[in-house]
């Protein structure tokens, strides 16, 4: 990979990185260096997330802005970074646990500074032998990105990336509501149903950096990953979610007995009025 310019940036353009974190005193103190090395005109927010091993005190040390978060989910962290940051033209977003590389950082901000995206995903290309990604995970992506398909439309292929850039138009469109690990598929979603320019660029995946351990438990996150998706096509994507399941029983009911029209019909009310439910929660 060639090497990116130091920093695109300007006087006149405000870029910030939000690193939402719990539990990562092994290894904030090398993600903030790394970063502040890269983009050193950056600011810096690490979001602490009810960390008991120091992790606050830590970047407090470094010299960057930390702010605490206590509703405990990546999902809180990252809205709570959303709205600390809103006067910045560019939020680039990564984790605390050294698995992204600070380098590729100008990949993923020169896009939407040039006004031709208004998020970048870094999609991760896991360094081969080095365990970055187990296969559960792999596994679990597959399922997630064909779900997403089915029921929002295609979008990026690694759904749940947590190396993103975004611009202001992206951070005042789109309301998130995700608490959880889930907060990626949220962004997913609400950028392809809302036709926001996404742009995917390929970046190494390294494992975590010793003495760090993932807070993503694959059943328990999955499902509500799965959940989500769900429920974004249902408030986002109500129509395909009706086709997929009444044009069938419909076909039935024209063809089998009327009986199937008929589920075909209440199918649809069900999913307009859990729509309708979901609106009003806004």
């Amino acid at each position: 990979m060639t090497p990116p310019d130091p920093e695109p940036t300007t006087d006149s353009v405000r870029i910030a990185v939000a690193i939402p974190c719990y539990n990562e005193a092994a290894a904030i103190a090398t993600v903030v260096e790394s970063f502040r090395s890269v983009l050193p005109s950056a600011e810096i927010l690490v979001v602490d997330n009810n960390s008991t091993d120091g992790t606050g005190a830590i970047a407090r040390g470094l010299g960057v802005r930390v702010i605490d978060v206590a509703e405990q989910g990546k999902g809180h962290a990252v809205r709570a970074a959303f709205a600390s940051l809103a006067n910045q033209d560019v939020v680039l977003l990564t984790d605390g646990d050294g698995t992204y590389p600070a380098e590729c950082a100008p990949l993923l901000l020169s896009p939407v500074l040039e006004g031709t995206a208004d998020m970048t995903v870094g999609a991760r290309q896991p360094a081969p032998g080095a365990g970055a990604m187990t296969m559960t995970r792999g596994i679990g992506n597959l399922l997630i990105r064909s779900a997403f398909r089915i029921l929002i439309g295609p979008g990026n292929t690694d759904l749940l990336s947590g190396y993103r850039a975004f611009g202001r138009r992206f951070r005042t469109e789109v309301a998130l509501r995700s608490s959880g690990f889930e907060i990626e598929t949220e962004l997913a979603g609400e950028a392809a149903a809302r036709g926001l320019r996404v742009v995917e660029i390929p970046v190494p995946y390294h494992p975590r950096i010793a003495g760090t351990t993932s807070k993503l438990r694959a059943f328990r996150d999955g499902r509500r990953i799965l959940t989500t998706i769900v429920l974004l096509g249902i408030r986002l994507r109500p129509i395909r979610l009706i086709l997929i399941g009444a044009l069938p029983l419909t076909v039935l009911g024209a063809t089998v007995h009327p009986a199937f029209a008929a589920l075909a019909l209440a199918y649809a009310v069900a999913v307009l009025g859990l729509r309708r439910t979901g609106m009003r929660r806004v």
